[in-house]
């Protein structure tokens, strides 16, 4: 009869709607936390994903721009536009005329007009404008 009594008590204070609720709730967190971490691992490893495609996207489109640099670079015309511009070659038949330059301009400007003649991307890297000391803090802190 005392052991009876003892599974009553314990079964009794088992399903009690107070201990039911509280051992819902553990489950549940239980469970939750490593759902959560799942969730939040998953996440981050989406967007690693979505910036190596980004990255592999800019290393495709740079990887074709040099390839068609490379076919320019090994096309004849190329070595027929060397050769006449800096060489001073010419083809049978052709004549060839010579335009003196001011004298005035400047060498800086004279390399400069050559790189807009061959147009190569890639030959000539823009410099960022300097900014103050004070600037760079202002954008540090408020940017």
């Amino acid at each position: 009869m005392i052991t009876k009594n003892k599974n009553n008590f314990f079964l009794s204070f088992l399903f009690k709607q107070s201990v039911l609720t509280i051992i819902g709730v553990v489950l549940l967190i239980a469970i939750s936390i490593p759902l959560a971490k799942n969730l939040s691992r998953r996440y981050r490893i989406n967007n690693e994903i979505s910036q190596l495609d980004k990255e592999i996207q800019e290393i495709e489109k740079k990887n074709t721009d040099l390839q068609k640099l490379i076919k320019y670079l090994e096309s004849d015309q190329f070595a027929e536009e060397q050769a006449r511009l800096n060489l001073g070659l010419k083809k049978e038949g052709e004549s060839v005329a010579i335009v003196k330059n001011d004298l005035s301009v400047k060498k800086g400007e004279l390399i400069q007009s050559e790189k807009q003649i061959f147009n190569i991307p890639g030959l000539e890297k823009s410099k960022p404008k300097p900014i103050s000391n004070p600037q760079q803090w202002l954008n540090y802190f408020f940017k």
